[in-house]
C-alpha cells in the first residue's frame, strides 16, 4: 500500500515538530545526490523549501509516499507561487520505481497546485527517467537553458518559463 501525504498535513495534525523535522532530513538526504546538477541545494531545501513549508502560511510543500512499515518511497518538493505553480524535485527511491509512486506523488503535487500542467525543470540527461511521466502528463518542453545550475548541463523546461524573478525564488 502507498500512502501519501504532506508536511502542511502533518503539520495540521499536531504532529510533533521534531518527527516532522526528521522527516525533512531523511528526504533531504534522500534527493541529496542531485546536489551534483545543483549546487546550492543544500541551502536552498533548509532555507527556502523547508522554511516556506513550515510556515503554514508559505507557498511550499513537501508531499512524500510511504508504505505501511513507515519507509519513505518518494518525494515531491512543491511551490505555489502566484505566478508559478512547480515541482521543484521529484524522487523515487530505487526500490520503488515502477510502483506507480511517481504518478501518485504528481497528482497529488497537480491537485495541491490546481494545475494539470505544472512548471517542472530537470537536467538534459536525466530526461529518459521522467520520460513516460512527461507523456502521461502531456507536459510540453518549453525552455531549454544551458549553464543554468553548472556549467555542464541544459535545464529542461516543461509548462513554463523560467524568469530571473523565479529563478532567485527557486
Amino acid at each position: 500500500m502507498i500512502y501519501i501525504t504532506t508536511i502542511k498535513e502533518l503539520l495540521n495534525k499536531k504532529v510533533y515538530m521534531q518527527d516532522i523535522l526528521n522527516v525533512c532530513d531523511k528526504l533531504y538526504e534522500m534527493t541529496d545526490f542531485i546536489s551534483e546538477d545543483y549546487p546550492s541545494r543544500k541551502s536552498w531545501f533548509y532555507q527556502k523549501q523547508l522554511k516556506e513549508t513550515l510556515d503554514l502560511s508559505g507557498r511550499r510543500d513537501i508531499i512524500f509516499a510511504y508504505d505501511e512499515k513507515k519507509n519513505i518511497m518518494g518525494a515531491a518538493f512543491i511551490k505555489d507561487g502566484e505566478n508559478e505553480k512547480k515541482i521543484c524535485t521529484l524522487f523515487v527511491d530505487k526500490k520503488f520505481r515502477g510502483m506507480r509512486v511517481a504518478t501518485k506523488l504528481v497528482d497529488k503535487a497537480i491537485e495541491i497546485l490546481g494545475t494539470k500542467k505544472p512548471m517542472i525543470t530537470l537536467v538534459d540527461y536525466r530526461l529518459p527517467m521522467f520520460a513516460g511521466l512527461i507523456k502521461k502528463y502531456g507536459w510540453e518542453r518549453t525552455q531549454e537553458v544551458k549553464g543554468l545550475y553548472n556549467e555542464n548541463s541544459t535545464e529542461l523546461v516543461y509548462n513554463g518559463t523560467l524568469t530571473n524573478e523565479n529563478e532567485q525564488n527557486m
